[in-house]
C-alpha cells in the first residue's frame, strides 16, 4: 500500500529555500515567502484559494526549466511548486493516459514504455516538467514521425479562478463546446503561467497514430543512434557553410509526414570554437528501416566532397536505451549556470552569408562556457496539422533553433548577452533583428522565451513579440483569457494580455 505524500511547505528558515529559489536558470532568483508543494490537486485548489482571497501573488512551476524570470517576477508571495503531482497512469476510462504536470520528461517515457510499451513525442531534456513542456507545444525526437506533444493531447485538468476569486478545478477535453473548448484549445501551444495551475493532462492520440492498446503510438522495437563529432580544427569556413547549408536541405527535401525519412531526427550542437567540436546526434527508427540506410545516407550527405571529418559513434539499441542516449540532462557546465537563449523556426535553408555569419560569431573571441546554437529536426508529422488546429502556428517549417549561453558570475552578463544578442541580430539583420514570418522563417518558440523580443532596440521588425511566437491565433488566445483569468491573477512579462 503506498502512503499518501503529504503537502509541504517550505519558508526562509528552512534549509531547502536555498535549492528551491534557484531554477534551471541562476541568472534570476524565485523568492517567495513560502514554496507550497502540494501532493494532489485539491491541495493545489486550497492553496490557490488562500493565496487568492487574501489577495497575494502567486504563481507555479514543474520542472523549472523556464529561461526567464516568468515565476519569480512580479514579486510572488506563493510560489506552488508541483513537483510532487508527478503520477503516470491510465485514465479513468482505460483508453488513455494520465500524467500529472509535475513528472518529468525522463519519468513519463521510463512509464510509458516500461508499462504499456508506448512513447510521445517528449523532449530530450530529461528533466524538463510536463507542466510547461506540454502548455508551450512540446517536441522532441520522435516529433517529425508522431508530430508536437500537443498533437496527442486529450484534457486537461486545471485550476482556475473566476470573477468572484472563486478557485474551481475544472477538466477541459478535446471536442468539448464552448468556453470549454477555448480553455482547451489554449492549452495546445499558449505557454504556461497564463490560465491557470495545470494539476494533469491526458494523452490519447489521433487514431493514425494510435497503434497500441493505451491509445498511444507504440515505441519501436529498436533505434539506429549515432553522435557524431566535427573537430572545428578540421572545419574552415567554406567547409562549414556547405555542411551547415546542407543540413538544411536534407529537410527541406524530406519535409513531409509519413514516409521512412520522417523516422529520423537530428541535433546539431553548433558550438563556440572554444569548445573544439561541433556535435551531431542522430536517431532513427530501425523498424522503419532495419539497415540504417536513412541515416547513414544523410551523415554521410552532410561532408561529401569536403575537408569535413567526422568521428562516430553509437550503433544499434534497444528504444528506452536509445533514447536515453540522446537524452540531454540537468549536469556538466549548465549546472548552477546563468544563462540565455532565442529560438527561431525556419521554413528554408539561410543563405550562405547567413551561414558565415555564424561562423564568424563562433570564432569570435568569447568566454562561454557553453555557447551555442542548436539546430533540431521539424517538420514531417508535426506539418500535417493546419496552423490554428492548435496554438502552435508553425507548421510549415523544416528545421527549429536554439541559440544558447550559458555561464557563471553576475559580472559576465554583459559579456554573454552581448556574444548572444550580437549573433542573433545580425544573423537576422535583413529582418529586424528577429526570425520573422517570412519566405525562411517563421517566429520562435514560446518554450525558449526572449524578453528581448519585447523591446524595439532588439525587436526592430514590425511583428510584435505576439506574433512571432502565436501568429493570427492571438487574438483568440487573448478571448480565452478574458474567459478564463478575468481578474488576470496569472501573469508575468510574457503572459497573454488580458
Amino acid at each position: 500500500m503506498t502512503v499518501p505524500i503529504p503537502p509541504l511547505t517550505v519558508d526562509r528558515t528552512d534549509p531547502r529555500y536555498v535549492e528551491l529559489s534557484h531554477s534551471d536558470n541562476h541568472r534570476f532568483a524565485v523568492e517567495p515567502e513560502i514554496f507550497f508543494l502540494p501532493s494532489t490537486p485539491d491541495d493545489v485548489v486550497g492553496a490557490l484559494q488562500k493565496a487568492v482571497t487574501e489577495g497575494r501573488g502567486v504563481a507555479c512551476r514543474s520542472g523549472g526549466h523556464c529561461g526567464q524570470d516568468f515565476v519569480g517576477s512580479p514579486r510572488r508571495d506563493l510560489v506552488l511548486d508541483l513537483h510532487n503531482l508527478n503520477v503516470v497512469g491510465p485514465t479513468t476510462d482505460g483508453h488513455g493516459v494520465r500524467v500529472g504536470a509535475g513528472a518529468t520528461v525522463d519519468q513519463v517515457q521510463k512509464a510509458l514504455y516500461r508499462r504499456w510499451n508506448a512513447a510521445l513525442p517528449l523532449g530530450a531534456c530529461s528533466a524538463v516538467g510536463m507542466g510547461g513542456l506540454v502548455a508551450g507545444g512540446g517536441y522532441g525526437p520522435l516529433s517529425r514521425q508522431l508530430g508536437l506533444v500537443v498533437d496527442h493531447l486529450d484534457a486537461v485538468e486545471i485550476a482556475v479562478v473566476d470573477e468572484s476569486r472563486t478557485v474551481r478545478l475544472v477538466t477541459a477535453r478535446a471536442g468539448d463546446p464552448g468556453d470549454l473548448g477555448e480553455l482547451f484549445w489554449a492549452h495546445t501551444g499558449g505557454g504556461g503561467g497564463n490560465f491557470g495551475v495545470v494539476t494533469a493532462y491526458e494523452f490519447r492520440s489521433p487514431e493514425h497514430l494510435a497503434t497500441g492498446t493505451m491509445g498511444l503510438p507504440r515505441a519501436s522495437s529498436r533505434m539506429h543512434v549515432q553522435k557524431v563529432v566535427y573537430p572545428w580544427a578540421a572545419m574552415d569556413e567554406a567547409n562549414f557553410v556547405t555542411v551547415m547549408r546542407r543540413f538544411f536541405e536534407w529537410h527541406e527535401r524530406h519535409a513531409e509526414p509519413g514516409t521512412p525519412e520522417s523516422s529520423l531526427f537530428a541535433t546539431f550542437f553548433v558550438n563556440h570554437s572554444s569548445q573544439g567540436i561541433l556535435q551531431l546526434m542522430v536517431q532513427q527508427d530501425a523498424d522503419v528501416d532495419p539497415e540504417g540506410r536513412i541515416l547513414d545516407e544523410f551523415v554521410a550527405f552532410l561532408t561529401e566532397g569536403t575537408g569535413a571529418v567526422g568521428i562516430p559513434r553509437g550503433g544499434v539499441m534497444s528504444w528506452l536505451t536509445g533514447t536515453r542516449y540522446m537524452s540531454q540532462a540537468d549536469c556538466g557546465d549548465v549546472m548552477g549556470a546563468r544563462s540565455a537563449s532565442k529560438s527561431a523556426y525556419h521554413r528554408a535553408a539561410p543563405t550562405d552569408e547567413h551561414l558565415a555569419v555564424l561562423h564568424r560569431h563562433l570564432h569570435l573571441d568569447h568566454p562561454g562556457q557553453a555557447s551555442y546554437v542548436m539546430f533540431n529536426s521539424y517538420g514531417g508529422e508535426i506539418n500535417r496539422r493546419a496552423p490554428s488546429d492548435t496554438v502552435v502556428p508553425q507548421r510549415d517549417s523544416v528545421v527549429k533553433s536554439s541559440w544558447f549561453t550559458a555561464w557563471q558570475g553576475a559580472e559576465m552578463d554583459g559579456t554573454q548577452l552581448g556574444w548572444l544578442r550580437g549573433l542573433y541580430q545580425e544573423f537576422f539583420a535583413g529582418t529586424g533583428g528577429v526570425p520573422v514570418t517570412g519566405d525562411r522563417t517563421d517566429g520562435c518558440y514560446i518554450n525558449y522565451p526572449d524578453i528581448d523580443l519585447l523591446d524595439t532596440v532588439h525587436n526592430r521588425s514590425q511583428q510584435p513579440w505576439h506574433h512571432l511566437y502565436y501568429k493570427d491565433n492571438y487574438a483568440r488566445l487573448r478571448a480565452a483569457k478574458r474567459l478564463w483569468d478575468p481578474l488576470n491573477i496569472f501573469h508575468h512579462s510574457m503572459s497573454i494580455e488580458p
